[in-house]
This record gives structure tokens, C-alpha cells and sequence, in this order.
């Protein structure tokens, strides 16, 4: 229960609607001390992995895919969904793997849990620095593709807007903020 100016706001009943395997929708009925019924939508989805990185030659690895919500292209760092019982870390490296052809060469730095929008989301996004190598035998996923791209193409990105996803952005904000990455 959360207390604001005294009143007392809580869930008295939720329930949920599977809308498809990655998304349920939540409605959750208030009680916020009077007699009217407040519902609040929201959306229950898997929580994913998102891996900031750095080649040895001090290059970031990108991945470009469309994006039906937003109907266009993306550029994203490398990242997905947890599988059912798997852990974020595994995860982590299994998409890094996947959707980049590359290979944490140490352990990965746990960034951040972040929560991607407490008004409408109920996951959270787990986020990891790696340090890479290129693995030998890889297949590019279908409609995934890989970019390798230098610190400055990478500021340079996120400066004219082409590089936009908000959280990706906060992890390499928080790599810069734990001292481990910088642009310089």
C-alpha cells in the first residue's frame, strides 16, 4: 500500500487477459478510500536483456530491426526476452550471441534492473556491459542486422535522434556513470 496526504491507495482485485504469448493485459481495481471503482490498465510482458558493448578495437555493437509499434527501423543494442526459468545473466549472453555473432571475452557488468515504464509496464530490463570477441561460426538472424560502429558514430547517433530507445540509452549512461565506458 502506498500512502499519499493520508490516504490509503490499494489493489483489491486484479485480473488478467492473455492478449498473446508475450503480453498480458492487467486490469487492477482500486480502492483509494472512497466509493468510486478505479481500474488501471497495464501491461505484463517477460522481463528482457539489453547488452551494451565494446569490441576490442573499441567499437559498439548495434543491432538494426523493424519495430511494428513504432512501424519503422530501429537501432538498438543487442538484447530480448528471458525465456521462461532462465536467468538474466544467461540470458544476456544468449542474445548477445544470437543477434550479434560475438562473445563476452570476461564477465558481464550488470548495469542496472530498470523499470521500463512504471505507469503502463510490470517487467523490468536488465541491463550489461560486455567486452567481445566475433565468434567463428554464426548465422545473422533473419531481419536482424548487425552494425559495428566507432564511439563517435555512436554519439553521433544518439545526438541527430537515429539512435533513440530510451532505456539503451540510460544503460550507456549508466556505463559512463560507473566509470566504464566513456566517449573520449
Amino acid at each position: 500500500m502506498l500512502s499519499i496526504k493520508n490516504i490509503m491507495v490499494k489493489i483489491i482485485k486484479s485480473e488478467y487477459e492473455v492478449l498473446s504469448p508475450w503480453v498480458t493485459l492487467v486490469t487492477h481495481s482500486l480502492d483509494k478510500g472512497d466509493s468510486i471503482s478505479h481500474n488501471f490498465h497495464s501491461l505484463c510482458q517477460s522481463d528482457y536483456v539489453s547488452v551494451f558493448t565494446l569490441t576490442s578495437e573499441g567499437n559498439v555493437l548495434l543491432v538494426k530491426q523493424f519495430r511494428p509499434a513504432i512501424n519503422g527501423y530501429t537501432l538498438e543494442l543487442p538484447g530480448g526476452l528471458i525465456d521462461p526459468s532462465e536467468q538474466p545473466l544467461t540470458a544476456a549472453i544468449r542474445e548477445l550471441a544470437e543477434e550479434t555473432g560475438h562473445i563476452p571475452t570476461q564477465d558481464l557488468v550488470l548495469l542496472g534492473s530498470l523499470l521500463p515504464d512504471t505507469g503502463r509496464l510490470e517487467n523490468k530490463l536488465w541491463g550489461y556491459y560486455a567486452e567481445v570477441k566475433s565468434l567463428l561460426d554464426w548465422k545473422q538472424e533473419p531481419h536482424v542486422e548487425l552494425l559495428i560502429v566507432t564511439k563517435q558514430q555512436l554519439k553521433n547517433y544518439i545526438n541527430n535522434g537515429e539512435f533513440n530507445h530510451a532505456l539503451h540509452i540510460a544503460l550507456i549512461g549508466l556505463a559512463i556513470m560507473k566509470g566504464i565506458f566513456s566517449f573520449d
